[in-house]
């Protein structure tokens, strides 16, 4: 399926950007002490994709480390984040100002082109006319409704009880690890989910128990293998997106991403990554030329999975 060129200024302002952005930085200062990261809030962990303990400094950036694992060469938070820690941002209201500021501004071109993409992504492997999925980390809903519009049976999960609020979907409120399902579906998906949980190979092998036999996971991480996260160990700086400190906690490598299928037998049948790097690292709109130049540049960087997310299907194995 043909990718899409977008431009990051059409969904998310350059000013909308810059103020969720110091937002956050200001919302995460209680966690710190004199730039120093606070026992209440922080704690050493292995790697939460291997459990290794080995690791060396990538960068640092807004007082967190992140740090290489030297057994799957993923990237982590080092200190990482408690359990719960985060889980307040989403109750108690502070990620709904990212919802509001910056996911929901750029829902009409979110819902009628990359939503859309998204279900025609699935509709084309899958191949079946009733489709049930959960979409775990739901948000806003667009997605979910989306499929709905499909005819598809959704259900979604998420930590805010503000989730999914414009749309007559259910959803399971709470850490979707500790949520018993009766039921199985055909798709789980994790839309930038799996890189703020503490424990992400749990919640893979969880969708995959509550899949159907033919049954399919999605997600979308941010790359420990790409452009930007090259530029950053070269030219240090605090992006308003990709990092995002404190809420991007896991960063994956595509070999663990083939090791994750193969352990639980399935199979990778789609991987593309769809980045913003260049943007990112410029934060400046130009003219029409050039940005179509920048576009294209990026476009050639997602063709070498090198942009700054990675997009996977894991299917059954045949």
């Amino acid at each position: 399926m043909e990718k899409i060129k977008l431009n990051l200024f059409h969904l998310k302002a350059k000013e909308d950007l810059l103020s969720v952005h110091q937002f956050f930085k200001e919302s995460i200062k209680k966690w710190f002490d004199n730039d120093e990261p606070k026992e209440d809030f922080f704690h050493i962990r292995s790697c939460p994709l291997c459990n290794s303990d080995r690791s060396e400094l990538e960068y640092e950036i807004d007082n967190f480390s992140y740090h290489r694992c030297l057994e799957c060469e993923s990237i982590y938070t080092k200190p990482h984040l408690k359990d719960g820690v985060l889980d307040e941002l989403y109750s108690d209201g502070t990620y709904q100002v990212y919802q509001d500021s910056l996911v929901k501004k750029g829902s009409k071109i979110r819902k009628g082109v990359l939503e859309l993409r998204k279900s025609s992504q699935i509709e084309n492997i899958i191949n079946s006319d009733e489709v049930s999925l959960l979409d775990v980390g739901c948000g806003s809903g667009t997605f979910m409704q989306v499929c709905k519009e499909k005819g598809w049976l959704v259900e979604g999960v998420d930590p805010s009880p503000e989730a999914c609020s414009e749309y007559d979907i259910e959803v399971y409120q709470g850490n979707f690890n500790e949520i018993s399902f009766k039921k199985k579906y055909d798709v789980v998906t994790f839309w930038g989910v799996l890189e703020h949980l503490s424990e992400p190979i749990l919640a893979i092998r969880k969708a995959k128990d509550i899949l159907n036999p033919d049954g399919m996971i999605v997600f979308e991480v941010p790359s420990a293998n790409c452009f930007m996260s090259e530029y950053l160990k070269k030219f240090n700086f605090s992006p308003t997106r990709y990092i995002e400190s404190g809420r991007h906690n896991i960063f994956f490598l595509k070999k663990l991403i083939d090791q994750i299928a193969y352990e639980l037998k399935m199979e990778v049948s789609l991987i593309e990554s769809n980045g913003l790097d260049i943007q990112t690292i410029l934060l400046e709109e130009f003219d029409q030329i050039t940005t179509e130049k920048i576009l294209n540049i990026q476009d050639t960087i997602n063709d070498l999975l090198l942009g700054d997310h990675y997009r996977i299907f894991l299917t059954s194995q045949k």
